[in-house]
């Protein structure tokens, strides 16, 4: 299992400032092997525009990505239960993080491989909404999750889909109305597909979104209430996650 490709690219370009020009040619392979064409079966092609804004964009909210790595390492360190799947698999926050104009919320996808064994059918793309409270940001499970079954993609138990071919689903799946054009023409995202992750039922009994924001507060403490037993999963065993690109 590999990288989702910006980021793997990125790791290599990082690399390749440090090591000179001997890493050029696997720079130019990895291109090679990660076009859209090549790396998604037909049925589903790549969102163009998210991977553009990607490779404009990331290097501005970095710091939120590693936020989001390093606090989900912390849920699964912890023994979370609503992180239980990161706890005994492979996962990668994907390299395209949507954070609204005002940056105090965010939607991310988190990138699932089950693995390789004779029972693994699927892999998974999970939604992870951000909040920024008092400067801080916390995270909570919330907006969807997306069974990838790999015999749709031509992988099968034993070939697992790699993050970058997650990741293009997951963009155009999950993500592909998160962004729009604004008065420059340039791709920007869409404060109001934000919101809909949080008020998707409006405020409720609340007059302003001020006042239902501290549902999300409620929803940010819950996930620490449960914890998992540690006995009762032992089936699964816990594998080494691939850390993330820095």
């Amino acid at each position: 299992v590999v990288m989702d490709g910006y980021l793997l690219k990125r790791k290599f370009s990082l690399a390749m400032l440090k090591s000179a020009i001997k890493y050029m040619w696997l720079l130019t392979c990895i291109v090679s092997n990660y076009s859209c064409e090549n790396v998604l079966n037909k049925k589903k092609n790549c969102d163009l525009k998210s991977n553009e804004f990607v490779k404009k964009e990331f290097d501005n909210y970095s710091n939120e990505y590693k936020v989001i790595n390093d606090s989900i390492l912390i849920y699964t360190d912890s023994l979370l239960k609503s992180f239980l799947t990161e706890y005994y698999s492979l996962w990668e926050v994907d390299s395209m993080l949507c954070i609204n104009s005002r940056k105090t919320k965010l939607v991310a996808t988190i990138n699932i491989s089950i693995g390789k064994c004779e029972e693994c059918k699927t892999d998974d793309i999970i939604k992870i909404l951000g909040e920024k409270i008092n400067g801080v940001w916390y995270f909570f499970k919330g907006g969807g999750n997306l069974t990838v079954p790999r015999n749709y993609y031509g992988k099968d138990a034993m070939h697992p889909l790699s993050f970058h071919e997650l990741s293009q689903i997951g963009r155009k799946e999950f993500l592909e109305s998160a962004l729009i054009k604004n008065a420059a023409g340039e791709y920007v995202v869409n404060d109001k597909w934000i919101d809909a992750h949080f008020y998707q039922n409006g405020y409720g009994s609340y007059k302003t979104k001020a006042e239902y924001d501290s549902v999300h507060w409620i929803m940010i403490l819950q996930k620490w209430k449960y914890r998992i037993d540690t006995n009762e999963y032992k089936p699964f065993r816990k594998k080494v996650k691939i850390k993330p690109a820095t």
